[in-house]
C-alpha cells in the first residue's frame, strides 16, 4: 500500500480518475441546474422535474462512472507481483516465513485500500451531487459505493492474478485489459447453445453491478464478486505455490481445476431462483414490483406457473426472444416475479410463419421465394439452427398464433388453464406489472368481467381502428392500454338479435347515428333498472338519440354545442378540466398524481361536445367528473355551426344559451338489488377515440370505476420528493470548477511533494 503512494503512476491514475469521475457526474449537475433555472423563468407553474433525481438521473450516470474502473486498475495491478520477481524481493518473501496465501492477501488488501483513496473522489463528488438534491435518497450512492468496492475488487483480483503470469508490467497491463474485455462480452458469446449459455452468463461481468448501485443487493450478484475474488485470488496463490513446489504442472492444473469446479459450482446454485436473497433498500422500494401485483401473484400459492415462450423468426421483436437472448428473458424481465413466485417454469417454442392474411410485404422483400426459403436466409444470417425452427405446418398444429399476429408471445398455463401475455413492438418489448397481473388475474378467476359495446346502429366500435373508433382502448392487442391486455373480455352486442347476459360487467352505448329501436330501448331500460353499471358516450347533434334512454335515469343532453371562439382552434374544441369526483374515479397515472397533489389540474380536449344536464331521482347520487367554467367566451350554440369557417357569434335570437357551468361528464351511483350501481355519461364521444389516444389522462378509468376499481390492477407509486435540485446554474459551475480544476491540482501538488520527497530518501 505505500509503494503506491510512492508510484508516480498511481498518483497519475488517482488525478485522471478524479477529473473523469467528476466530470461525467457534475456537468450533469451544471446542466440540469441550468435547465432547472430556464424552466422556472419561463414556464408558469413549472415546480419539479416530475422524477426522481437520486437514481433516474444521477444514478444512471454513477453507473457510467463506475465502469471506467476497468480502464483505470490494469495500471494499478500490472506490476503487482511481477516487480517482486524482476526486482528479486520475490525470493525474500519465499526465505521468510510467510505463505502464499498471506502474500497475496498482502497484496490484494493492500490494493484495495489503496482503492479506498482512490475512492474520495468520487465519494465527494458523489456527496456534492447528492446534497444539491433536496430530499436526496441516500441510499442510492450507498449501495453505489458498495457496488464500487465488490467491481474494484474482483477487478484487482484479476489483474493480481494476470500480474503473476508474467515477468513484464506492460504485457500484464495489456493482458488486464484483454480480460476485462472478455468479461464483458463473454455473456453475449455463444448464447445460442444450451451447454454453455448459462456458464458464459455467469461469467459475464457486465452489468453484474448495476442493480446493485440501484440498491437492489441480492445474494446472486454479491456472491458473483465474491467468488470472482475468490477464484483469482486462488489462481494467484496456487500460481505462487507452483513455482516453489515440485509437483509439476499436473499438480498445479488440478487444483485449478478444482478451484474452478467449486466456484462455478457455487455461483450455479447461488443464482437458482428460490435460493436468492433479495435486499431493495431504495426508498419506496423503486427495485420490487408493487403490492398489487405481490397480491395477485400470492394467489397462486406454490401452484407451478407454466411459461412458454413462442417466438417467430418472421414476426415482431424476434431478436428479444432468441436463445441468445434467453438469460436476459428471464434476469432482466422475470426476475422480479420470480423472487416471490420461484415456482414459475420456461419452456421455449421457435417457429416460422407468416400471417395468412400479410405476406405481401415478405414476397416483395424476398420475391419468387417460399416461407421455407425465407426462413432459412434468416436462419443463416441469425447463425441459428435449423433444427431449432418448428415449420408453419408444425406449429400450426400446436396451437393457433393467427390471432396474435404471429408475433412474439407469452402463453401462461395455471392448474390447466392458459392465457396470453403479450408482447410490444415499441423500444423494451416485455410488458408492464399491470399486464402481468392482469393475465395472471386471468387464471385465478373463474370469468373475467366483461364490457359490452351495443351495435347495429353506427356506433363506435371496438373491432374498428379509425378516427372515430375505440380499439386501441379496447381490443387491439399491440396496445399497451387495451382492455383486453389488462384482464378485461370487450365485445360487441346487436340488441336488435340479443339479450344483453346476465354477466355483463359493463354495457357501453357509444354515439348511435340512427334511433334505436323501442325493443332495443327497453333492454337498455330493464338492464338499467336491475342495477346494471353502464357507460354512455354523447355527441352533439344526436341528443334525441340517447336521451329517451337518459331521460329515464334523469339525464339529458342538452341540444346544441359548447363553443369557444379563439384564434388558435376550432371553436368546438374544449379543455375541459377533470373534476376532483373524476380524478379519484380511478388509478390512471395521470389521475392518481392529480390525487396526490391537487393542485396539478388534469384536463381533457374534448372535440365537440353537449353539455350535461342531470337531476338525482330513484336514489341516484350524481357528480360531475369534466366540467368547463362558464364565462362570456362560452356557451351552447344552437345555430348552424360551420367549425372550419368563420367564427360564431352568440346569438339568442338563435337559441344560443349561457350557462355559470358546461357540465361535459358525470358519474351517477346509487344502491340497488343490494349492490352499488354505477353509470358515466359523457357529452362527448370523440375524446375515447383512437385519434384522441383513447381517453388521453382519463383513460380507463370510466371502465374501472364501473368494474369497482378492481381492474386495471394499477401499480402507481407515490411522486418522489428528490424531485428538485437546491443549487442555481452558477453554484453548480462553481462546484464543476472546484472538483474538475482546484481539487485535481491540490492532489497533483501533494503527490508531488510525496514523491520528491521520497525521491530525496
Amino acid at each position: 500500500m505505500r509503494s503506491l503512494f510512492y508510484s508516480p503512476v498511481a498518483w497519475v491514475v488517482s488525478v485522471a480518475f478524479f477529473i473523469v469521475s467528476s466530470i461525467r457526474l457534475l456537468l450533469s449537475l451544471e446542466l440540469f441546474a441550468d435547465i432547472q433555472d430556464y424552466n422556472k423563468d419561463t414556464m408558469k407553474g413549472w415546480s419539479d422535474w416530475g422524477n426522481d433525481l437520486s437514481a433516474g438521473r444521477f444514478g444512471d450516470i454513477f453507473e457510467q462512472v463506475v465502469k471506467l474502473l476497468y480502464i483505470f486498475i490494469p495500471l494499478l495491478t500490472m506490476g503487482i507481483i511481477n516487480k517482486e520477481v524482476n526486482s528479486g524481493t520475490i525470493k525474500l518473501l519465499y526465505s521468510s516465513p510467510v505463505r502464499s496465501r498471506e502474500i497475496v492477501a498482502g497484496k490484494f488488501l493492500g490494493l484495495m485500500t489503496f482503492i479506498t483513496a482512490f475512492a474520495i473522489p468520487l465519494t465527494l463528488s458523489s456527496a456534492a451531487v447528492c446534497f444539491s438534491i433536496k430530499d436526496a435518497d441516500y441510499s442510492i450512492y450507498f449501495s453505489g459505493m458498495f457496488g464500487f468496492y465488490l467491481l474494484a475488487g474482483a477487478y484487482v483480483s484479476i489483474g493480481l492474478f494476470i500480474s503473476s503470469l508474467t515477468n513484464y508490467q506492460i504485457v500484464a497491463g495489456v493482458l488486464t485489459f484483454v480480460a476485462f474485455f472478455v468479461l464483458h462480452v463473454i455473456g453475449g458469446l455463444w448464447q445460442q447453445y444450451d451447454l454453455v449459455r448459462d456458464l458464459t452468463w455467469f461469467l459475464s461481468i457486465s452489468g453484474r453491478a448495476n442493480k446493485i448501485m440501484s440498491g437492489l443487493l441480492t445474494t446472486r450478484d454479491v456472491s458473483y464478486f465474491l467468488l470472482i475474488i475468490v477464484l483469482f485470488l486462488s489462481f494467484s496463490i496456487i500460481k505462487l505455490r507452483g513455482i516453489k513446489e515440485a509437483g509439476g504442472w499436473r499438480v498445479t492444473f488440478t487444483r485449478y481445476l478444482a478451484v474452478s469446479i467449486v466456484v462455478l459450482s457455487l455461483g450455479y446454485f447461488s443464482s437458482r431462483p428460490g435460493y436468492i436473497g433479495y435486499a431493495d433498500i431504495t426508498r419506496g422500494q423503486r427495485n420490487t414490483i408493487h403490492p398489487v401485483t405481490r397480491g395477485v401473484i400470492a394467489g397462486m400459492g406454490n401452484e407451478p406457473l407454466k411459461v412458454t415462450l413462442y417466438t417467430n423468426l418472421l414476426g415482431l421483436s424476434t431478436g428479444a426472444g432468441l436463445p441468445q437472448n434467453r438469460n436476459s428473458y428471464i434476469w432482466d424481465f422475470w426476475d422480479r416475479y420470480i423472487r416471490f413466485h420461484p415456482n414459475i417454469q420456461f419452456e421455449y417454442v421457435y417457429y416460422y410463419d407468416l400471417l395468412d392474411s400479410d405476406t405481401a410485404i415478405f414476397r416483395l422483400r424476398y420475391p419468387n421465394k417460399s416461407t421455407d426459403e425465407i426462413a432459412k436466409e434468416a436462419i443463416i444470417a441469425g447463425g441459428l439452427s435449423t433444427s431449432l425452427f418448428k415449420t408453419p405446418a408444425e406449429i400450426r398444429s400446436m396451437i393457433d398464433l393467427e390471432g396474435e399476429g404471429k408475433r412474439l408471445v407469452m402463453q401462461l398455463e395455471y392448474k390447466g388453464k392458459k392465457t396470453f401475455l403479450r408482447t410490444y413492438p415499441s423500444g423494451f418489448p416485455w410488458p408492464e406489472e399491470i399486464h402481468v397481473s392482469g393475465s395472471i388475474t386471468r387464471l385465478l378467476k373463474d370469468t373475467s368481467p366483461l364490457v359490452l359495446f351495443t351495435s347495429g346502429h353506427y356506433e363506435r366500435s371496438p373491432y374498428r381502428g379509425g378516427e372515430r373508433e375505440y380499439t386501441a382502448g379496447t381490443l387491439f392487442k399491440l396496445s399497451q392500454e387495451a382492455l383486453i391486455n389488462l384482464g378485461v373480455d370487450v365485445d360487441t352486442l346487436n340488441l336488435a338479435e340479443k339479450d344483453i347476459p346476465a354477466n355483463t360487467s359493463i354495457l357501453v352505448v357509444a354515439d348511435p347515428r340512427s334511433a334505436l329501436s323501442p325493443l332495443e330501448s327497453g333492454k337498455i331500460r330493464n338492464y338499467l333498472d336491475r342495477g346494471g353499471n353502464a357507460i354512455f358516450y354523447g355527441e352533439p347533434g344526436k341528443q334525441a338519440l340517447l336521451n329517451p334512454i337518459l331521460g329515464s335515469i334523469g339525464v339529458n343532453l342538452d341540444k346544441g354545442t359548447i363553443v369557444y371562439p379563439n384564434d388558435q382552434e376550432m371553436p368546438h374544441i374544449l379543455i375541459s378540466p377533470v373534476t376532483s369526483a373524476g380524478t379519484h374515479m380511478a388509478g390512471e397515472p395521470f389521475l392518481y398524481y392529480n390525487q396526490l397533489y391537487p393542485k396539478k389540474t388534469v384536463a381533457l380536449k374534448l372535440v365537440g361536445s353537449a353539455a350535461i344536464t342531470a337531476q338525482e331521482i330513484d336514489g341516484f347520487k350524481i357528480e360531475p367528473i369534466f366540467s368547463i367554467p362558464g364565462n362570456d367566451a362560452y356557451w351552447i350554440e344552437n345555430g348552424v355551426l360551420v367549425v372550419d369557417s368563420a367564427k360564431p357569434y352568440f346569438s339568442q335570437a338563435e337559441g344560443d344559451v349561457r350557462k355559470d357551468k358546461y357540465v361535459t361528464g358525470i358519474k351517477m351511483s346509487r344502491v340497488i338489488n343490494g349492490k352499488e350501481q354505477r353509470i358515466v355519461v359523457t357529452g362527448d364521444a370523440d375524446f375515447m377515440s383512437d385519434s384522441r389516444d383513447n381517453g388521453q389522462a382519463f383513460r380507463n378509468a370510466a371502465y374501472s370505476w364501473g368494474l369497482y376499481n378492481e381492474y386495471p390492477k394499477y401499480t402507481n407509486k407515490p411522486m418522489p420528493t428528490d424531485n428538485l435540485l437546491t443549487i442555481d446554474g452558477n453554484t453548480a459551475n462553481l462546484l464543476f470548477k472546484l472538483f474538475i480544476y482546484v481539487l485535481p491540482a491540490i492532489i497533483a501538488i501533494l503527490g508531488t511533494i510525496i514523491l520528491i520527497r521520497r525521491s530525496r530518501k
